[in-house]
Protein backbone atom coordinates (compact mmCIF):
# COMPACT_ATOMS: atom_id res chain seq x y z
CA UNK A 1 0.00 0.00 0.00
CA UNK A 2 1.15 3.66 -0.90
CA UNK A 3 2.16 6.29 1.91
CA UNK A 4 -0.46 9.01 1.62
CA UNK A 5 1.16 12.60 1.92
CA UNK A 6 -2.30 14.72 0.71
CA UNK A 7 -4.41 15.69 3.61
CA UNK A 8 -7.37 13.53 2.00
CA UNK A 9 -10.09 12.71 4.77
CA UNK A 10 -11.95 16.37 4.16
CA UNK A 11 -12.82 15.30 0.62
CA UNK A 12 -13.79 11.69 1.58
CA UNK A 13 -16.03 13.54 4.30
CA UNK A 14 -17.61 15.44 1.83
CA UNK A 15 -18.76 13.08 -0.80
CA UNK A 16 -18.92 9.63 1.70
CA UNK A 17 -21.91 10.59 3.48
CA UNK A 18 -24.24 8.41 1.17
CA UNK A 19 -26.27 9.45 -1.91
CA UNK A 20 -28.66 11.75 0.42
CA UNK A 21 -25.91 13.09 2.89
CA UNK A 22 -23.09 13.92 0.48
CA UNK A 23 -21.76 17.08 -0.74
CA UNK A 24 -20.35 17.31 -4.38
CA UNK A 25 -16.49 18.68 -4.55
CA UNK A 26 -15.98 22.66 -6.06
CA UNK A 27 -13.96 22.11 -9.32
CA UNK A 28 -11.03 23.97 -7.40
CA UNK A 29 -11.17 21.01 -5.08
CA UNK A 30 -11.83 18.34 -7.58
CA UNK A 31 -8.91 19.18 -9.59
CA UNK A 32 -6.60 19.29 -5.95
CA UNK A 33 -7.84 15.81 -5.10
CA UNK A 34 -7.12 14.23 -8.90
CA UNK A 35 -3.89 15.55 -9.26
CA UNK A 36 -2.61 14.29 -6.16
CA UNK A 37 -4.26 10.91 -6.93
CA UNK A 38 -2.43 10.81 -10.11
CA UNK A 39 0.83 11.81 -8.59
CA UNK A 40 0.45 9.00 -6.16
CA UNK A 41 -0.15 11.03 -2.96
CA UNK A 42 -2.99 9.16 -2.12
CA UNK A 43 -3.25 5.94 -0.48
CA UNK A 44 -4.64 2.69 -2.11
CA UNK A 45 -7.47 2.54 0.96
CA UNK A 46 -7.97 6.46 0.21
CA UNK A 47 -8.29 5.77 -3.33
CA UNK A 48 -10.79 2.99 -3.37
CA UNK A 49 -13.02 5.15 -0.89
CA UNK A 50 -12.80 8.19 -3.03
CA UNK A 51 -14.12 6.20 -6.26
CA UNK A 52 -16.68 4.34 -4.81
CA UNK A 53 -17.67 7.23 -2.67
CA UNK A 54 -18.15 9.36 -6.12
CA UNK A 55 -19.74 6.61 -7.46
CA UNK A 56 -22.68 6.29 -4.95
CA UNK A 57 -23.09 9.84 -4.75
CA UNK A 58 -22.83 10.09 -8.62
CA UNK A 59 -20.35 12.80 -10.13
CA UNK A 60 -21.55 16.14 -10.47
CA UNK A 61 -20.63 18.83 -13.48
CA UNK A 62 -17.98 21.10 -11.17
CA UNK A 63 -16.21 17.61 -10.22
CA UNK A 64 -15.83 16.20 -13.65
CA UNK A 65 -14.70 19.44 -14.62
CA UNK A 66 -12.02 20.00 -12.05
CA UNK A 67 -11.07 16.12 -12.72
CA UNK A 68 -10.45 17.21 -16.08
CA UNK A 69 -8.26 20.11 -15.05
CA UNK A 70 -6.25 17.43 -13.21
CA UNK A 71 -5.91 15.18 -16.37
CA UNK A 72 -4.65 18.31 -18.70
CA UNK A 73 -2.29 19.42 -15.83
CA UNK A 74 -1.02 15.73 -15.60
CA UNK A 75 -0.91 14.67 -19.38
CA UNK A 76 2.06 13.61 -20.23
CA UNK A 77 2.18 13.35 -24.84
CA UNK A 78 3.38 16.39 -25.45
CA UNK A 79 6.70 14.42 -26.84
CA UNK A 80 4.37 11.27 -28.61
CA UNK A 81 5.50 11.38 -32.21
CA UNK A 82 2.40 9.84 -33.03
CA UNK A 83 0.20 12.53 -31.84
CA UNK A 84 2.78 14.76 -33.47
CA UNK A 85 2.66 13.49 -36.41
CA UNK A 86 -1.73 14.15 -36.14
CA UNK A 87 -1.12 17.71 -35.08
CA UNK A 88 0.89 18.45 -37.96
CA UNK A 89 -1.02 16.57 -40.29
CA UNK A 90 -4.14 18.50 -39.41
CA UNK A 91 -2.26 22.00 -39.54
CA UNK A 92 -1.33 21.65 -43.13
CA UNK A 93 -4.29 19.73 -44.18
CA UNK A 94 -6.44 23.10 -41.94
CA UNK A 95 -8.57 19.88 -40.72
CA UNK A 96 -9.74 18.94 -37.32
CA UNK A 97 -7.85 16.00 -35.71
CA UNK A 98 -10.87 13.11 -34.78
CA UNK A 99 -10.44 11.94 -31.40
CA UNK A 100 -12.50 8.94 -30.53
CA UNK A 101 -12.54 6.87 -27.11
CA UNK A 102 -13.06 3.18 -27.14
CA UNK A 103 -13.42 1.13 -24.11
CA UNK A 104 -16.18 -1.19 -24.33
CA UNK A 105 -15.04 -3.36 -27.55
CA UNK A 106 -17.48 -6.13 -29.05
CA UNK A 107 -19.77 -8.02 -26.44
CA UNK A 108 -22.60 -8.87 -28.66
CA UNK A 109 -22.44 -7.10 -31.73
CA UNK A 110 -19.13 -6.01 -34.03
CA UNK A 111 -17.34 -3.53 -32.43
CA UNK A 112 -16.91 -1.12 -35.53
CA UNK A 113 -15.47 1.79 -34.00
CA UNK A 114 -11.77 1.00 -36.14
CA UNK A 115 -14.11 1.30 -39.16
CA UNK A 116 -15.18 4.46 -38.56
CA UNK A 117 -11.79 5.47 -37.57
CA UNK A 118 -11.47 4.10 -41.46
CA UNK A 119 -13.98 5.62 -42.94
CA UNK A 120 -13.14 9.41 -41.53
CA UNK A 121 -9.58 8.89 -42.52
CA UNK A 122 -10.97 8.21 -46.10
CA UNK A 123 -12.69 11.35 -46.04
CA UNK A 124 -9.15 12.78 -45.45
CA UNK A 125 -9.27 13.45 -41.07
CA UNK A 126 -6.22 12.75 -38.89
CA UNK A 127 -7.69 9.96 -36.71
CA UNK A 128 -6.74 9.29 -33.08
CA UNK A 129 -8.52 6.82 -31.07
CA UNK A 130 -7.29 5.80 -27.64
CA UNK A 131 -8.68 2.87 -25.23
CA UNK A 132 -7.27 -0.16 -22.99
CA UNK A 133 -4.11 -1.95 -24.55
CA UNK A 134 -5.83 -5.33 -23.44
CA UNK A 135 -9.21 -6.23 -22.34
CA UNK A 136 -9.74 -8.96 -18.84
CA UNK A 137 -13.32 -9.18 -19.76
CA UNK A 138 -12.95 -10.46 -23.04
CA UNK A 139 -14.42 -8.17 -25.34
CA UNK A 140 -13.17 -7.72 -28.65
CA UNK A 141 -11.24 -4.76 -28.46
CA UNK A 142 -10.38 -2.29 -30.80
CA UNK A 143 -6.79 -2.62 -30.31
CA UNK A 144 -7.31 -5.92 -31.58
CA UNK A 145 -9.22 -5.42 -34.51
CA UNK A 146 -6.83 -2.39 -35.46
CA UNK A 147 -3.32 -3.69 -37.00
CA UNK A 148 -5.71 -6.85 -39.24
CA UNK A 149 -7.13 -3.84 -41.37
CA UNK A 150 -5.31 -3.40 -44.78
CA UNK A 151 -5.30 0.43 -44.68
CA UNK A 152 -3.70 0.94 -47.67
CA UNK A 153 -6.04 -1.59 -49.43
CA UNK A 154 -8.98 0.26 -48.45
CA UNK A 155 -7.55 3.46 -49.37
CA UNK A 156 -6.20 5.39 -46.61
CA UNK A 157 -2.68 7.09 -47.42
CA UNK A 158 -2.83 8.61 -43.49
CA UNK A 159 -4.11 5.59 -41.62
CA UNK A 160 -5.44 6.70 -38.28
CA UNK A 161 -3.44 6.13 -34.53
CA UNK A 162 -4.71 3.64 -31.82
CA UNK A 163 -2.64 5.21 -28.86
CA UNK A 164 -2.98 2.78 -25.72
CA UNK A 165 -4.36 5.29 -22.73
CA UNK A 166 -0.73 3.38 -20.90
CA UNK A 167 0.85 6.21 -22.48
CA UNK A 168 -1.67 8.45 -23.06
CA UNK A 169 -2.45 8.61 -20.10
CA UNK A 170 -0.85 6.51 -17.15
CA UNK A 171 -2.67 8.17 -14.19
CA UNK A 172 -5.85 7.14 -15.94
CA UNK A 173 -5.05 3.95 -17.09
CA UNK A 174 -4.63 2.74 -13.50
CA UNK A 175 -7.95 4.00 -12.68
CA UNK A 176 -9.29 2.12 -14.92
CA UNK A 177 -7.43 -1.04 -14.03
CA UNK A 178 -8.83 -0.32 -10.73
CA UNK A 179 -12.21 -2.07 -11.96
CA UNK A 180 -10.63 -4.89 -11.96
CA UNK A 181 -10.03 -5.05 -8.32
CA UNK A 182 -13.34 -3.61 -7.28
CA UNK A 183 -15.84 -4.87 -9.34
CA UNK A 184 -17.40 -1.46 -10.66
CA UNK A 185 -16.92 1.57 -13.12
CA UNK A 186 -15.41 4.75 -11.72
CA UNK A 187 -15.00 7.92 -12.64
CA UNK A 188 -12.12 7.55 -14.64
CA UNK A 189 -14.67 5.85 -17.27
CA UNK A 190 -16.43 8.63 -17.66
CA UNK A 191 -13.24 10.99 -17.75
CA UNK A 192 -11.55 9.00 -20.67
CA UNK A 193 -14.63 9.45 -22.54
CA UNK A 194 -13.58 13.71 -22.39
CA UNK A 195 -10.41 12.96 -23.15
CA UNK A 196 -8.51 14.78 -25.69
CA UNK A 197 -4.79 15.85 -26.38
CA UNK A 198 -3.39 19.13 -25.22
CA UNK A 199 -1.31 19.20 -27.98
CA UNK A 200 -4.09 19.45 -30.60
CA UNK A 201 -4.96 22.67 -31.29
CA UNK A 202 -7.80 21.41 -33.65
CA UNK A 203 -9.69 18.55 -32.93
CA UNK A 204 -12.85 17.02 -32.62
CA UNK A 205 -14.17 14.75 -30.27
CA UNK A 206 -16.51 11.67 -31.30
CA UNK A 207 -17.79 10.47 -28.10
CA UNK A 208 -20.94 8.39 -26.44
CA UNK A 209 -23.02 7.63 -23.50
CA UNK A 210 -25.48 5.00 -22.53
CA UNK A 211 -28.29 6.59 -20.18
CA UNK A 212 -29.67 10.23 -21.18
CA UNK A 213 -28.28 11.40 -17.34
CA UNK A 214 -24.66 11.20 -18.38
CA UNK A 215 -25.36 13.23 -21.67
CA UNK A 216 -26.66 16.15 -19.81
CA UNK A 217 -23.00 15.91 -17.97
CA UNK A 218 -21.10 15.55 -21.15
CA UNK A 219 -22.95 18.27 -22.81
CA UNK A 220 -22.06 20.52 -19.81
CA UNK A 221 -18.38 19.69 -19.67
CA UNK A 222 -17.67 19.85 -22.93
CA UNK A 223 -19.53 23.15 -23.56
CA UNK A 224 -17.66 24.69 -20.19
CA UNK A 225 -14.48 23.58 -21.88
CA UNK A 226 -15.12 24.78 -25.33
CA UNK A 227 -14.57 21.89 -27.21
CA UNK A 228 -16.34 20.51 -30.30
CA UNK A 229 -18.14 17.26 -30.34
CA UNK A 230 -20.86 14.86 -31.76
CA UNK A 231 -21.67 13.27 -28.89
CA UNK A 232 -23.91 9.89 -29.83
CA UNK A 233 -26.12 7.07 -27.87
CA UNK A 234 -23.27 4.57 -27.94
CA UNK A 235 -23.50 1.25 -30.32
CA UNK A 236 -22.72 -1.48 -27.21
CA UNK A 237 -20.89 1.31 -25.19
CA UNK A 238 -18.72 2.34 -28.59
CA UNK A 239 -18.98 5.78 -30.06
CA UNK A 240 -20.20 4.50 -33.33
CA UNK A 241 -23.48 3.97 -35.11
CA UNK A 242 -25.32 0.72 -35.43
CA UNK A 243 -25.12 0.21 -38.81
CA UNK A 244 -28.69 -0.06 -39.96
CA UNK A 245 -30.10 2.63 -37.12
CA UNK A 246 -29.07 6.37 -36.52
CA UNK A 247 -28.69 7.17 -33.26
CA UNK A 248 -29.74 10.03 -31.49
CA UNK A 249 -27.13 12.65 -32.18
CA UNK A 250 -25.80 16.07 -30.71
CA UNK A 251 -23.53 18.66 -32.08
CA UNK A 252 -21.12 20.68 -29.39
CA UNK A 253 -19.88 23.84 -30.46
CA UNK A 254 -18.37 27.47 -29.87
CA UNK A 255 -20.22 26.37 -26.11
CA UNK A 256 -23.32 25.60 -27.77
CA UNK A 257 -25.11 22.37 -28.27
CA UNK A 258 -27.98 21.46 -31.29
CA UNK A 259 -29.52 18.23 -32.19
CA UNK A 260 -28.35 16.42 -35.40
CA UNK A 261 -30.63 13.75 -35.53
CA UNK A 262 -33.30 12.61 -32.89
CA UNK A 263 -32.56 8.99 -33.77
CA UNK A 264 -34.52 6.16 -35.71
CA UNK A 265 -37.00 3.91 -33.02
CA UNK A 266 -36.17 0.78 -35.29
CA UNK A 267 -33.84 -0.55 -37.54
CA UNK A 268 -34.78 -0.19 -40.86
CA UNK A 269 -33.17 -3.46 -41.98
CA UNK A 270 -32.87 -6.29 -39.83
CA UNK A 271 -28.84 -7.20 -39.46
CA UNK A 272 -27.43 -10.39 -38.97
CA UNK A 273 -28.77 -11.48 -35.26
CA UNK A 274 -25.96 -13.69 -33.87
CA UNK A 275 -22.90 -12.23 -36.25
CA UNK A 276 -19.47 -13.01 -36.15
CA UNK A 277 -17.34 -10.79 -33.61
CA UNK A 278 -14.44 -11.93 -33.57
CA UNK A 279 -11.86 -9.34 -34.45
CA UNK A 280 -11.03 -11.54 -37.71
CA UNK A 281 -14.20 -11.63 -39.12
CA UNK A 282 -15.18 -7.67 -37.64
CA UNK A 283 -11.78 -6.09 -40.00
CA UNK A 284 -13.23 -8.29 -43.04
CA UNK A 285 -16.35 -6.73 -42.91
CA UNK A 286 -14.53 -3.59 -42.70
CA UNK A 287 -11.99 -3.55 -45.36
CA UNK A 288 -15.68 -4.77 -47.77
CA UNK A 289 -16.85 -1.40 -46.69
CA UNK A 290 -13.71 1.16 -46.67
CA UNK A 291 -13.47 -0.68 -50.64
CA UNK A 292 -16.67 -0.12 -51.76
CA UNK A 293 -19.04 2.81 -49.99
CA UNK A 294 -21.73 2.43 -51.80
CA UNK A 295 -22.72 -0.85 -50.05
CA UNK A 296 -22.15 0.86 -46.39
CA UNK A 297 -24.83 0.90 -44.04
CA UNK A 298 -26.78 4.21 -43.17
CA UNK A 299 -25.90 4.60 -40.19
CA UNK A 300 -22.33 5.06 -40.77
CA UNK A 301 -23.32 7.42 -43.45
CA UNK A 302 -25.11 9.66 -41.03
CA UNK A 303 -22.50 9.71 -38.50
CA UNK A 304 -20.27 10.77 -41.35
CA UNK A 305 -22.50 13.56 -42.36
CA UNK A 306 -22.85 14.42 -38.67
CA UNK A 307 -19.12 15.16 -37.98
CA UNK A 308 -18.46 16.99 -41.39
CA UNK A 309 -22.09 19.26 -39.70
CA UNK A 310 -20.25 19.61 -36.83
CA UNK A 311 -16.92 20.80 -38.64
CA UNK A 312 -18.68 23.28 -40.70
CA UNK A 313 -21.12 24.57 -38.34
CA UNK A 314 -21.42 28.05 -37.34
CA UNK A 315 -23.07 28.74 -34.30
Amino acid sequence: MSTPSFEVTPYIREIGRGKEGSKSLTQVQARELFVAIFEGRVSDLQLGAILLALRVKGESTNELLGCMDAVDQSNSTLSNPSLQALADYSKAREKPVIVIPSYNGARRKPNFTPYLAGLLAKAGYPVLVHGLDEETTGRVTTNAIFPLIDWKRAGIDVQPVFLPLSILHPGLEKLMRIREVLGVRNVAHTLVKLLVPKLFDNSLLITSYTHPEFWELQRQVLSARGKKALVLRGHEGEAVAAPYRIPRMDGVKDSKTWCIHEGETSFSEQPDPKPDISAEATAKLSLQWLQDSANMPHGFLAQLKAVEQVVDAKV
